[in-house]
């Protein structure tokens, strides 16, 4: 060689053995110069040398291939979902933390948490109260409208004002629900069945989804809609819950630093499930039924002390309600308001049937079965359609 240096002695060199990986041949490394790149053709990366001939790192790759679902990416972008701790792990710095606590702290937090539970109660009655009060009022004046265009004989007249009064309220119902809350958007009954099993979508408990679920499903209701306002009664507990739990909206600089005992994921669960037990209880008036709901259809997490705490809420809500029909009775809530889910009132009238109406009453039975079961039956087929597509 020239200059009288020897030729380096050739060798082969692997690179280091990764995890899932097996060791990779290095190609044309004979000869590799101090600071010299090359490309490992099996991992597409461009490698380089010292004057030994040893591998430096880090390795600067060309090309980086994504093994990430690009579709999960992009849904995380768009909704962002945390997943919430109910564990609580009772370890000896734990207990020795509850040890230290005066007797004082111990009896705040008894004290607050059933404070609690009842203003839960109290507020969910009165949203439910107000709920009911408004949806018979404003269908009652609808109808009251109509039928007096009907008796004047203005039918046409009288089908637009039906019409244009459905269209008015389902109209302000999807506008403040596209643009205020979107997160109000249906019954609310999945998305408080993912939060109490761990799930923490984006604003599904939000102040303004309270607000707009309260006021959509009044408009919904009214407009004619073929829907409740059970589900939406639910969504409505758990949030008044949620809202009094962690003390107000820090949005709305609403906070009560007296709340501390329940900033954490396990006390505002608790509460949460005696919110959707309350809701259920403010729909169909059935305390007992609110609690076995919660208990067996929404919470996978269950203590026994919370089963006297959601008892003692939907027992609130009960004596609310009932107070509040009670007063309405007298005619001091509208024209039509009674506070209660809207009954027809036969106790006027004899109700009497003649065979006709029974025949028809039996015939629109059948054609519901079936149309019921086309229905789900063309649902299943296009559910698996859409799941074979997107395989």
């Amino acid at each position: 060689m020239d200059g009288g240096q020897s030729p380096r002695p050739q060798q082969h060199h692997r690179m280091p053995e990764r995890e899932g990986n097996n060791n990779h041949d290095i190609e044309g490394m004979d000869g590799a110069a101090e600071g010299d790149w090359w490309q490992n053709s099996s991992s597409n990366a461009l490698l380089r040398y010292d004057d030994r001939g040893s591998i430096c790192e880090p390795l600067m790759r060309k090309r980086t291939i994504n093994t990430t679902s690009q579709i999960a990416i992009v849904g995380a972008n768009i909704c962002p979902i945390e997943s919430l701790d109910y564990e609580v792990v009772e370890n000896n710095l734990f207990k020795q933390d509850w040890r230290s606590r005066k007797k004082k702290h111990i009896f705040q937090y008894i004290i607050m948490k059933w404070t609690l539970v009842l203003l839960i109660g109290l507020l969910t009655g009165l949203v439910g109260f107000f709920n009911n009060l408004a949806v018979e009022n404003i269908a009652g004046l609808k109808l009251l409208i109509t039928s007096d265009l009907m008796l004047k004989e203005r039918y046409f007249t009288a089908f637009l004002a039906y019409g244009g009064s459905n269209l008015v309220l389902a109209a302000a119902a999807a506008a403040i629900c596209a643009y205020i809350a979107p997160a109000a958007a249906g019954s609310g009954i999945p998305e408080v069945k993912a939060y109490l099993n761990g799930v923490d979508a984006y604003s599904i408990l939000a102040p303004s989804t309270l607000f707009v679920k309260i006021f959509g499903s009044i408009l919904g209701v009214s407009a004619g809609f073929v829907l409740g306002k059970e589900g939406p009664m639910v969504h409505t507990g758990a949030c008044i819950a949620n809202l009094l739990g962690q003390g107000g909206s820090r949005k709305y600089h609403l906070t009560c630093n007296w709340l501390r005992y329940f900033k954490n994921d396990r006390d505002r669960r608790d509460l949460i499930t005696c919110g959707c037990a309350a809701g259920v209880a403010a729909a169909f008036r059935a305390p007992v039924g609110g609690v076995l709901f919660a208990l067996e259809e929404a919470a996978s997490w269950w203590r026994s002390a919370l089963l006297w705490r959601a008892f003692f809420t939907t027992a609130v809500v009960a004596v609310v309600l009932r107070t509040l029909i009670e007063f309405c009775r007298s005619g001091k809530c509208g024209l039509f308001g009674q506070g209660g889910l809207i009954m027809f009132d036969l106790s006027s009238t004899v109700a009497t049937y003649s065979s006709p109406d029974l025949l028809a009453i039996i015939l629109l039975g059948i054609i519901g079965g079936i149309f019921g079961g086309l229905f789900n039956f063309l649902l299943d087929k296009i559910l698996r359609i859409y799941s074979i597509i997107n395989e």
